[in-house]
């Protein structure tokens, strides 16, 4: 436990030791990910640049998931009012995507990825769309389209679709894309955009 850890991986067999790279390649580690995923692998966990030097007892260091993720273009149905940092601000979006019998089918909501200035440059929008609201909630006209990536989804009673997105997190707003050109729900589009 006191050996540094390059020490300690070299003192498992070979057919005992997992794959691993070691590496500040940005391509090679790319490589690296796309033969787990090809294996079959969900993704992999990474360590941070700095290995430890010896293993601590219960601690995990600062390791974390990487996953493949997936994306669908959505629309805003309706944004919350934000808490602490983010209080006056709409965050926390309503997330819909495109029913074949007309509408809109809410997929989820996220307030991830939303960076200060996109916050800002859609307060005005969502506020000029504004159709009313609830408590923290403002319903919006369904006009803005925005990316989202996800890394799957799950079953879920709480939405009318029956699917809710998995770690959903905005990656921009889709300015050159109408409603009328985001993800249709059915026969499972959301499914099908996300290889499954």
């Amino acid at each position: 436990m006191d050996q540094p850890y390059s020490v300690r991986t070299k003192l498992l067999p070979e057919a005992h030791r997992p794959p691993h790279i070691i590496t500040a390649d940005a391509s090679a580690a790319q490589s690296f990910f796309d033969a787990a995923i090809a294996a079959g692998q969900e993704g992999l966990m990474a360590k941070g640049s700095r290995v430890p030097r010896t293993k601590r007892a219960g601690g995990a260091g600062a390791w974390f998931k990487i996953k493949k993720a997936n994306t669908l273009d959505l629309v805003v149905l309706a944004a919350e009012w934000g808490h602490g940092r983010r209080h006056g601000k709409l965050s926390n979006l309503h997330l819909g995507a495109r029913d074949p019998n007309g509408g809109f089918v809410m997929l989820g909501k996220t307030f991830k990825g939303l960076t200060d200035e996109l916050l800002e440059c859609r307060r005005s929008v969502c506020s000029s769309s504004r159709l009313g609201g609830e408590g923290i909630v403002v319903h919006v006209r369904p006009e803005l389209v925005v990316e989202i990536a996800f890394n799957g989804l799950q079953d879920s009673p709480h939405y009318p679709g029956g699917l809710a997105l998995r770690f959903a997190r905005v990656i921009r707003y889709r300015d050159d894309k109408k409603p009328d050109e985001a993800t249709r729900s059915t026969p499972c589009g959301a499914c099908n955009a996300a290889g499954k």
